[in-house]
């Protein structure tokens, strides 16, 4: 199997989005792409047997039309199904699934965001973290929060394009490193 480029996955999940923004049909697109996906990876044998080489366009082309038709797919994500065969990149499908998911997201104002504690939090906290995360990314975060006892305190927040860790393992380690570097005074008698 080919390595799959970021690149390329990004290009075609844009591309489909754009053509389902164009088309009045991102909900349909959107719903038709997390069906797939969710077979593709459900059912290994199913994506398996696809991605055969063995196996011809043609056969290809029905299987993922059956599959098109047992979930009522929309005309651009029928289309979209055959130019991955067309061009052999069958093997992005998932993740340009996962990919056009956060565009749609972003288009419906929703933020990906983890959250990691070393403790459990209460609801009354994690109502805070979420109004702080909601104000300061202007988008409704959807939150999957985790837990780490390495962490020692604190929190990390893992948004789609950066991460802020203000845990206390973190602090102690900068200070460490920031004790190593200084230069103490040495006394002179």
């Amino acid at each position: 199997m080919r390595k799959v480029s970021a690149a390329l996955v990004s290009r075609y999940a844009r591309s489909l989005f754009q053509a389902a923004l164009e088309a009045d049909a991102l909900e349909a697109v959107h719903a038709d792409l997390s069906a797939v996906t969710a077979v593709w990876r459900e059912q290994r044998e199913f994506a398996l047997l696809v991605m055969n080489p063995r196996l011809s366009r043609e056969k290809v082309r029905a299987l993922l039309d059956a599959l098109a038709d047992r979930i009522a797919a929309h005309h651009l994500t029928r289309r979209f199904l055959r130019l991955l065969i067309e061009k052999e990149r069958l093997e992005i499908l998932s993740d340009v699934g996962s990919h056009f998911d956060r565009l749609w997201r972003d288009h419906q104002g929703e933020v990906e965001v983890t959250v990691t504690t070393a403790l459990s939090v209460s609801d009354e906290t994690k109502a805070r973290v979420r109004d702080h995360l909601a104000a300061r990314s202007g988008k409704t975060p959807r939150i999957a929060w985790r837990q780490d006892e390495t962490l020692l305190g604190g929190l990390i927040v893992e948004w789609p394009d950066r991460i802020f860790d203000g845990s206390l393992s973190r602090k102690l380690q900068n200070l460490t490193v920031h004790l190593t570097q200084a230069s103490l005074p040495t006394s002179s008698k």
